[in-house]
């Protein structure tokens, strides 16, 4: 199928979900519901999520909040508070919103369900979940000026900046369109991950606690994996377009993580196996988007926190930390115990962090090499780490990943790792060579209220 066909198979794809802005009294999505006062003119965006014009008087929420339970928040700000549910971290009371509430233009309302104890589950919940936390999902209304596009993205649900882009700005010229020999991932699985919003911008490991049964997974090894496997794939060539709902929903999937990264930059640490697999996302957003400072986007990210450049015991140079200041590859495994490390925060815990990850950065590495994304990526040490990881634990297969493919996340990101790791980079120049547009051939830049 040509650039041009896709595009308009995209367009019609969008229109379809995206109904017809249509006059409503009450707006449901994955068993929550929102009535306003009067008739309303509402919508779908492009990936399904609704939107009002306004400015609009939401009446009730369904089911209703109680206290502690089954927040909604209006444009949540990212950071270490959260209105939702009072048994994740820092539940704040003044932040959830009480109704009837006045929903004006610009803001986004996030409703959520929670359960009635933490540990049960849904039949919706997500593999991979551990059921740790306490919401069962969440949505977001977003009230609008006027009615958008057909194929519009949904702007970011977490703060005050409302970026606007539309499916007909992708950069589809700048994926590769691949061949690969082995079995491709479950592309439906991957679609019902990123189905619904990532609630997450909570700082750090705690906001594994507010990731929805029903929405995501709750830790950040499956995270990353599934933005690895995602990333490539959207990479492979699609002739018939199968790759459509995918594309337009890890593109949303950036755009909302960098209003994240816009409200509060030091969202993702290094802290064990949590924060990974939110840099890419947004990165490659802003790549198709073509919007610079997405696709240049400043903020503290594990990936970069746990790889440095040193002296590593065997000679290694890009090497690997847990986080900043707790280092134990410049020592033999003799040292991993006992001082310079305190507690249980020794260089075994940390290596066995270091294994943890590593399977599930080689496909988002990759990705980007061959989207000519390393500069934007801006941290050389996590793209030489990742080299070296697949040489130690794929090719030499040491240890434990001698026994399994789990050392570079399954068998199609080792397929396409080895099929394309060599030519990655010559790939990925004539991709950003691509990049921006000519004046004459530029997209429209988003719509920044």
């Amino acid at each position: 199928m040509k650039i041009r066909q896709v595009i308009l198979a995209a367009i019609a794809l969008a229109g379809a979900a995206a109904a017809q802005a249509e006059e409503a009294r009450s707006v449901a999505q994955y068993a929550i519901t929102w009535t306003f006062d009067k008739p309303c003119t509402v919508g779908r965006f492009a990936t399904g999520d609704w939107w009002v014009v306004g400015p609009v008087a939401v009446r009730s929420v369904d089911p209703a909040p109680e206290p502690g339970r089954s927040g909604s928040v209006v444009n949540p700000a990212a950071g270490r508070k959260q209105g939702y549910d009072d048994r994740i971290a820092g539940f704040d009371a003044a932040l959830r919103a009480g109704f009837p509430l006045e929903l004006k233009p610009g803001q986004s309302l996030v409703s959520t369900h929670s359960l009635a104890k933490v540990g049960d589950r849904t039949a919706d919940t997500v593999p991979g979940q551990y059921a740790r936390g306490p919401l069962r999902t969440a949505v977001v209304l977003t009230c609008l000026e006027k009615a958008p596009p057909a194929d519009a993205f949904r702007p970011p649900f977490v703060g005050a900046e409302k970026p606007r882009f539309t499916l007909s700005q992708l950069r589809r010229d700048l994926v590769p369109r691949l061949a690969c020999s082995a079995a491709l991932p479950d592309r439906k699985f991957l679609e019902r991950n990123l189905q619904r919003i990532w609630l997450d911008h909570l700082a750090d490991w705690v906001s594994r606690d507010m990731h929805p049964l029903e929405n995501m997974p709750d830790y950040g090894r499956e995270l990353t994996t599934i933005t690895s496997q995602t990333g490539l794939l959207l990479l492979v060539d699609d002739p018939k377009g199968e790759n459509e709902t995918l594309l337009a929903r890890f593109v949303q999937l950036g755009i909302d993580l960098y209003g994240m990264a816009r409200s509060y930059d030091k969202l993702w640490p290094a802290n064990g196996g949590h924060c990974s697999g939110r840099k890419w996302p947004i990165l490659f957003a802003g790549l198709m988007l073509d919007d610079p400072s997405m696709a240049g986007v400043k903020a503290l990210f594990a990936e970069d926190e746990q790889t440095y450049y040193g002296e590593g015991y065997r000679g290694q140079k890009a090497l690997w930390q847990i986080h900043p200041g707790l280092q134990h590859e410049h020592l033999p495994p003799e040292k991993w115990k006992g001082p310079p490390f305190k507690g249980d925060n020794d260089g075994e815990k940390s290596d066995a962090y270091r294994r943890l990850n590593g399977p599930t950065w080689v496909g988002q590495a990759l990705a980007a090499r061959l989207m000519g994304a390393r500069k934007n990526w801006n941290h050389d040490a996590f793209f030489d780490y990742v080299d070296r990881w697949w040489k130690e634990e794929v090719e030499s297969g040491q240890g434990d990943a001698k026994k399994t493919t789990g050392a570079a996340s399954g068998p199609f990101v080792q397929a396409m790792w080895k099929n394309y790791r060599e030519k990655a980079d010559a790939m990925g120049a004539a991709a950003e060579a691509k990049r921006p547009r000519t004046a004459a051939g530029a997209s429209p830049p988003a719509t920044r209220p």
